[in-house]
Parts: C-alpha cells; sequence; structure tokens
C-alpha cells in the first residue's frame, strides 16, 4: 500500500501497474478472486466469476462491433451492468450511460450524437426505445431485473412484470434478450485489444447551458487517475478497520451516474469491496430491508437520500456499528441532516465535490474528519484549484469568492461532437460554482452555477426546460429558475408570458413538460406573468425572477 503521495501520477506504483481499466480491472478480479464483487436481491456474484461473464460479453461485442464504436446503455441497477461495462472496456468499446428515465426526446438526441450502435436497454424503459428513431442502432439487446439472478430472478421477473407492472408491452423488431446472449458466449477466449490509456471509455452526457446535453469524454487514464487520487483520500478510511476481511458498500444512487459509476465500479475494486445494488432507492421498503441484512461499511447517496432514510420508520433500528464512511455528493449536504445522520448512524457524513467532467472527484474531507463543516474538503491528489474573480485572475487571498476553477488528471479531454472543449488553453476547466478556500485550504462551496438547478443531485438546466416550455403553441416566452421546495429541497419553478389571444393551466404545461422531460426536469410550479425581465441583448434575468 502506497503510504505517500509522489509528486507526479505517473510515479504512483497504481499507475506504473495498470495502462488502462482493464489491466485494472482483471488485476482486482485476480487479487479478490475469492471474494464477492456485487450483490443484488440477496443474489451474490464474486470477482472470479464476473471475470468469466465479462470475457463472455466482451467476446461477443468483438465478434459485432468494432473497437472505439460507442454502446449505449440504458439501465437501472442491476447485476448486468457491470459486465457490461466492463465487458465493453475490454473489447475496447465505449460506454454511453444513458437515464432510464430519458423520455423518448431526450434519448434520440444521445443517440443521435453519440452514434451509438448498439442500445442495451431495462425491459421497463423499453417501449421508449421502440417509440425512438433508432436508425443508427445495429443491435438492441434487452436486460431484465432478473438477469443473472437463477431461479429467484424469474420470480423477480414475474413480480416485475404481473404484480408491479412495472413492464409494459413492447416490440422492438430484431431485439435480443442479455441473458441468451451472455449464456450462449459462455467459455468464450479471453479478448485481447491493444487500449492506449488515453483512449475514450465513456461518454457522459451533462446537461448543457445551451440546452443541448453534451457528452464529457472521460478517457482510461482520467478514471484510472481517480481511484488512485480516491485512495490517499478515501481509502485509508476504509482500510482503517482490519475487523473484517471485506468492505461492503450500499449502492442506491445509480451506475449510470459518475458519482455511483466511479465509486462502485471502479474505487471500491481497488480495496476488493462488495456492492450492494438497491434497483429501486424510492421503494424504502425493500431497500431498508435489503440495507438489514448487511452490517456495511459505507453508503453512497445524496442529501434528499439520507433524509428519505431517516424519515422511515425502520432505519433508525439497522445496525451501523460497522459503518465507517457516508459519502455524499451530487448536491450540498444540509448541516439539519448530517447532524440527524450522525445522531442516528454515529456516521459523519463526508461532502464530496466533482462534476461529470471531472471523472468525477476533485475534492473530498480528510478522512480523519469527525465533524460535518460544510465545507467539500481538500483538493484531491494530483489535483490544482484556482479561484478566479469575474476577469479570469487568480485571487490569492483566503477567503475571497470567486469561480471555481480545476485541472489534473481527472478532468476530461473534452466535449464529444462539440465547438466548446469544456477547457481554456492551459487545461483549466471552470466550474461555473462559486467558492472559496479558508485558511486551512479546505473548499466551501459558496453558490453554484449561476443557471444550473440541482434536483436531487441531478442538474437540472434552464435552458433544456424553457426550450420545451416555449415550443407550447400558447406560450409567447419563459424564464426557468431553481426554488426551494419543501425539505429545503430546490425544486423546478417556470415563468410564463402567454400570447394574447390564449389561456393555459398549470396542469396543462405539467403534463406537456412530463411527455418531453425526464421527471426530475418537469416543472413542479408554474406562475403566468405579463413579461421575463432580460438584459438590454434578450438574456433572461432568472435572478430577477427569483426574487419575483
Amino acid at each position: 500500500m502506497e503510504t505517500k503521495i509522489p509528486n507526479k501520477l505517473e510515479e504512483t506504483e497504481f499507475f506504473k501497474e495498470h495502462g488502462n481499466l482493464v489491466e485494472f480491472f482483471d488485476s482486482c478480479c485476480k487479487e479478490h478472486k475469492g471474494k464477492m464483487a456485487f450483490e443484488s436481491f440477496g443474489v451474490e456474484i464474486s470477482y472470479e466469476d464476473l471475470s468469466e461473464k465479462v470475457n463472455s460479453f466482451a467476446s461477443w461485442l468483438s465478434n459485432n462491433f468494432q473497437v472505439g464504436d460507442r454502446i449505449a446503455v440504458m439501465m437501472p441497477n442491476m447485476l448486468a451492468y457491470p459486465i457490461i461495462v466492463y465487458g465493453a472496456l475490454k473489447a475496447g468499446i465505449v460506454v454511453v450511460n444513458i437515464n432510464p428515465l430519458y423520455t423518448q426526446r431526450e434519448l434520440e438526441h444521445v443517440l443521435k450524437d453519440s452514434e451509438a450502435k448498439l442500445l442495451l436497454v431495462w425491459e421497463g424503459v423499453a417501449t421508449v426505445a421502440e417509440k425512438s428513431n433508432l436508425a443508427n442502432i445495429e443491435k438492441v439487446l434487452i436486460t431484465t431485473v432478473g438477469d443473472l439472478l437463477g431461479f429467484k430472478g424469474k420470480i423477480i421477473n414475474l413480480v416485475t412484470r404481473k404484480v408491479k407492472k412495472l413492464v409494459p408491452k413492447y416490440n422492438i423488431d430484431g431485439a435480443l434478450m442479455f441473458n441468451k446472449i451472455l449464456s450462449e458466449s459462455s467459455g468464450a477466449d479471453a479478448v485481447n485489444v491493444e487500449i492506449p490509456i488515453e483512449s475514450t471509455a465513456f461518454l457522459q452526457y451533462t446537461g448543457g447551458t445551451t440546452g443541448v446535453s453534451k457528452g464529457a469524454i472521460l478517457t482510461h487514464r482520467n478514471i484510472l487517475a481517480n481511484i488512485i487520487q480516491a485512495f490517499f483520500t478515501i481509502d485509508p478510511k476504509m482500510y482503517d478497520d482490519s475487523r473484517v476481511e471485506q468492505r461492503i458498500a450500499i449502492c442506491p444512487l445509480p451506475l449510470y451516474h459518475i458519482f455511483a459509476l466511479t465509486v462502485h465500479n471502479f474505487m471500491l475494486f481497488h480495496i476488493g469491496g462488495k456492492s450492494v445494488l438497491i434497483t429501486n432507492p424510492r421503494d424504502l421498503k425493500t431497500f431498508v430491508s435489503l440495507m438489514s441484512k448487511h452490517k456495511f461499511h459505507m453508503i453512497s447517496g445524496v442529501n434528499t437520500l439520507y433524509e428519505a432514510l431517516l424519515n422511515y420508520e425502520g432505519f433508525k433500528d439497522l445496525d451501523f456499528s460497522n459503518l465507517l464512511m457516508s459519502l455524499s455528493g451530487g448536491m450540498a449536504a444540509l448541516d439539519t441532516t448530517a447532524k440527524r445522520w450522525h445522531e442516528v448512524t454515529k456516521s459523519v457524513i463526508w461532502q464530496a465535490y466533482g462534476l461529470t467532467e471531472t471523472s468525477p472527484l476533485v475534492s473530498v474531507p480528510n478522512y480523519k474528519q469527525t465533524d460535518f463543516t460544510g465545507s467539500v474538503g481538500l483538493p484531491a491528489a494530483f489535483t490544482e484549484i484556482e479561484i478566479r474573480d469575474e476577469e479570469n485572475n487568480a485571487l490569492t487571498e483566503t477567503n475571497e469568492v470567486g469561480e471555481l476553477c480545476v485541472r489534473g488528471p481527472q478532468v476530461m479531454s473534452g466535449y464529444w461532437n462539440s465547438e466548446v472543449s469544456g477547457l481554456d488553453k492551459d487545461n483549466w476547466f471552470m466550474t461555473g460554482d462559486i467558492a472559496r478556500i479558508d485558511e486551512t485550504g479546505n473548499i466551501f462551496i459558496v453558490d453554484r452555477k449561476k443557471d444550473m438547478i440541482i434536483v436531487s443531485g441531478f442538474n437540472v438546466f434552464p435552458n433544456e426546460v424553457e426550450a420545451v416550455v416555449n415550443e407550447h403553441p400558447a406560450v409567447l416566452e419563459c424564464g426557468c429558475v431553481g426554488v426551494e421546495g419543501k425539505d429545503s429541497q430546490e425544486i423546478v419553478k417556470v415563468f410564463i408570458v402567454l400570447h394574447d389571444d390564449q389561456t393555459l393551466s398549470e396542469e396543462e404545461i405539467i403534463t406537456f413538460c412530463r411527455d418531453k422531460l425526464t421527471a426530475y426536469k418537469v416543472p413542479k410550479q408554474i406562475e403566468f406573468i405579463k413579461e421575463i425581465p432580460k438584459t438590454n441583448v434578450g438574456k433572461v434575468l432568472r435572478r430577477e425572477l427569483k426574487e419575483n
């Protein structure tokens, strides 16, 4: 184990040993082959078995697609997910993660922009794919919640389809079942593809400030860098306690999101941990029941999730005696939530900071921290941080407030298919977040991106919502902002100006938006006004709308 941080990333033993994510995966599976890697609905898969299934799927991919092709993965947390991701990486193929809650409009944009050739979709949202333009898609694979769960999986699929009725009827010509493909490819020889470390591993789509979602290009080097960066700050906490042979982590956050993707698919692999996958965290009864079967050491979540658990009867009765780390990201953790969480679990919420464009980890509190401070911690190893003023000058005094800028090996190489790289000439990424650094070097986020709204940890860009609302024929113009809802959480509000001869109800516009936007992007509040405040060049003054 490395204990001292070298001056350069390439000087770490980790980087000397792993030339890409495939080499990392293979070494982890070899080192931890006797341990379990994932668990879903009580069914486990070992590192050894995972490796075999990854080889099988990689073989099928290599026989059907070319190195560098993109495949789209649209599914919740299931055992199939890590097999698909690592199988793609082993075949030299790029993974395009897609939120399974996406509407037809959102799905079509990502598929067209990424030029994905394969779509893997959970059967529960296959109707969205069926309605979408799949012109560029050569093959469709259907996954089920019960995949890889044996006889228990058949029962789960039956309940999912017939009792809970979560799987609408669909008909996609030529669609194949993932489970069948995997079974037929069993025992295939391992794929051996040359994968340079700067090769693209993921296209992670993030909301665009112009209303168009852009794919952040994350390379093998980006993710490997974030693994070792986390090692120097997070892993020591997980290593500190030697009472158990393996760390167990609860994973309720979706693996298609960069936070959970990196933490549970990669960082936990580094220490041979096991991730307990929660398919539907909104089903708190099942969620808490699954948690009750483990003396878990880690949980990753967002503030709304932690708050929901605290308010659920029976959560406080769980065994928290082994809980070492409660990791929070994606949205600000509230002091009130953090205090309640500590009272119940005796665990401090670690509020980390990161973005899709940074793989995601930028900063995290020191692992010895014993209190929630509201800080997002210290910069990760090999990470440079600057606070800049409006003229892009670096601020050098402590606690000066300005835009947080990041440079480091975890920062993306740019945006896919975009004229905008997202980086300046010196490879600095301007986050748009307003921050300060105190005298101890800890970073505090003062304000978020000027316009971005964060709903339960997911980014909502006002321009995208406005673009949809403006499509309604009764709408003359509109402005979208984030406002405080119940439990101090942010919600989407839209101000609308109607054409003179038109009428429109709140319910009508919300229904209109539901057909075109993922649920968390749909406005929760509508207000009709006579005029949208704008600058002299026509830009919506969202701050004035907030103060309205």
